[in-house]
């Protein structure tokens, strides 16, 4: 209830520009919104994913995603395609997905705080070919629906079951689509396995 009475909070601001590239946002907003619009953003802490730019107002997240996206976008080829992003938070990937030539995004990831992050940028940005659904990839149904590209990024490590991961996400990639495999890995041959018997830092 809460964060739904901070997003009924945001003002509406009319722009015709958004910004999509390493700060997302808005490169200006009228002065008389910035004191409502920085209340709403603090009323969804904490953001996570970003950086965000809205005017003067800069969201320094406590993960820079800009830094990921600068290693990996010299070898994604995106344009025109259907993406489906696995554990999108605030969705701040899908806007570079955007950026990037897609030309429809989905984001999923169960926490309804990323949900509602994300669609405060959205009414910002204002947007129709980005969406997101505030549910599991194994709640995930969408019929017939397929991907030309499906993203999982720093989700695998923290799967009790990372073999039936693959087959979940390999469900949603279309004939010839491809798959975005981001994880953290360790120095080895192909037969080096980490089993470690408890959890690390939640994964």
């Amino acid at each position: 209830k809460r964060w739904s009475k901070t997003l009924s909070e945001t003002p509406t601001i009319e722009t015709e520009h958004a910004m999509f590239g390493r700060l997302v946002g808005l490169p200006s907003i009228p002065p008389d919104t910035e004191a409502a619009l920085r209340s709403v953003l603090q009323g969804l802490m904490p953001w996570r994913k970003g950086p965000f730019q809205f005017g003067s107002i800069h969201l320094d997240t406590e993960w820079r995603s800009d830094l990921k996206w600068a290693r990996m976008q010299a070898h994604l080829k995106l344009t025109d395609h259907r993406i489906l992003d696995v554990g999108s938070g605030s969705g701040y990937h899908l806007w570079r997905m955007l950026e990037a030539g897609a030309s429809e995004v989905l984001g999923i990831d169960p926490n309804l705080l990323f949900h509602y992050q994300f669609a405060l940028v959205k009414h910002l940005l204002g947007n129709p070919r980005a969406a997101s659904l505030p549910v599991t990839l194994e709640e995930f149904d969408a019929g017939i629906l397929n991907f030309d590209t499906v993203f999982s990024m720093g989700v695998l490590y923290h799967r009790k079951d990372p073999i039936n991961h693959l087959e979940q996400l390999k469900r949603w990639i279309k004939p010839g689509g491809q798959l975005i495999l981001e994880t953290l890995v360790i120095d080895g041959d192909e037969a080096a396995c980490l089993l470690p018997p408890d959890r690390y830092a939640r994964m």
